[in-house]
């Protein structure tokens, strides 16, 4: 049974103390003052009021200071808090160390909270005092605030909406991941400790793809990364948790777990390729016009074997992709595929 304990806080002389919100909100926010605003006023029109608001200012360098604090002026259930910047992940460690909530619910400064979102996410965990979370239905839309928003498609992605004492147990989010944190997240608590996390059908949050998000890192790094928690999430499921220093490189980080892997000293299993030998000897000798062409299709079709180690196969990859002169992009997006192909084209069946 997961519960949060009762917050407490000193009072002067003479103060009373505040009574503490029942649900936190937290937004991390950078250089997003034009859109903030929207972010804002869908916390306050909420249909559940017992909430604060933390909005963490990662070192902002446009008007989101002047934009947050007229918003203080007005409600005083909001706050503001600013950081020297330190990446998303940490901003929401920040709000995390400041809430007074029992539940904490996760905002995007450029999304927007349908008026029932605390409401319905509130109930479901005071129903179920054995979750961790709620996961809700999110929609997706494309566009930009002058032309408009168009929906795409609804899916139900990682939780958004937390228990606070879950959020602190497993101490927040990994730093170490400037994207995907949150589903490293959701590795942490549901893969590696069984948590469950009460599943709503209902459409409550709206995310905006404006096109910018992967732009914190490269696109190279950003296949470095999703390769990486790719391989932690597989480990996660036999009871192995591989979390890196947030002040390592990416570079080290997979050097570290890729050793792991080659000296056999993380998971016996898993680093044999799942895939005939054959398949291991096309990646070697094809022809490379061939390779250009059918390099996904050879990938994704092979049925597993246990023989040939990963650790060979990838070799042989970027030992091939290399002759070819692919560029860094291109080869790490084949990596990807060969790692998401070894590790979860069982899970993408079910």
């Amino acid at each position: 049974m997961l519960q949060t304990p009762p917050t407490h806080r000193m009072a002067r002389a003479g103060q009373s103390v505040p009574a503490a919100p029942k649900v936190s909100v937290v937004i991390p926010t950078r250089n997003r003052a034009f859109c903030l605003g929207e972010a804002i006023d869908s916390i306050r029109a909420q249909t559940f009021q017992d909430w604060e608001l933390i909005v963490v200012d990662d070192g902002s360098e446009d008007e989101t200071g002047d934009v947050v604090r007229r918003y203080c002026a007005q409600d005083s259930r909001i706050r503001y808090v600013r950081q020297p910047h330190g990446g998303c992940a940490h901003s929401q460690n920040m709000g995390l160390r400041l809430v007074r909530g029992e539940y904490l619910s996760k905002l995007d400064d450029d999304d927007v909270a349908h008026a029932d979102l605390l409401a319905i996410c509130t109930a479901a965990l005071d129903a179920n005092p054995e979750h961790w979370a709620v996961n809700f239905s999110v929609g997706i839309y494309r566009g930009n605030r002058e032309k408009g928003w168009n929906l795409l498609t609804s899916i139900r992605n990682d939780p958004l909406f937390f228990r606070v004492s879950a959020l602190r147990a497993l101490k927040g989010w990994d730093e170490f991941y400037p994207l995907f944190e949150d589903n490293e997240l959701s590795v942490r608590s549901w893969l590696y400790r069984g948590w469950k996390a009460v599943v709503l059908e209902q459409n409550l949050y709206d995310y905006r793809a404006s096109g910018n998000a992967g732009q914190r890192v490269s696109a190279l790094a950003g296949y470095g990364y999703k390769y990486l928690l790719a391989r932690n999430r597989q480990l996660a499921r036999w009871g192995v948790l591989f979390r890196p220093l947030a002040s390592q490189t990416l570079r080290k980080a997979a050097a570290m777990l890729s050793t792991a892997h080659w000296h056999n000293g993380f998971l016996p299993s898993a680093r044999f390729a799942h895939w005939q030998q054959r398949a291991l000897e096309e990646v070697s000798a094809v022809g490379p016009g061939i390779f250009r062409r059918d390099i996904f299709s050879l990938l994704e079709v092979r049925p597993r074997f246990p023989w040939g180690p990963l650790w060979r196969a990838e070799r042989a990859l970027w030992r091939r992709l290399h002759l070819l002169r692919m560029p860094l992009s291109r080869r790490a997006e084949a990596m990807w595929a060969l790692a998401h192909n070894h590790y979860f084209r069982r899970d993408d069946k079910k």
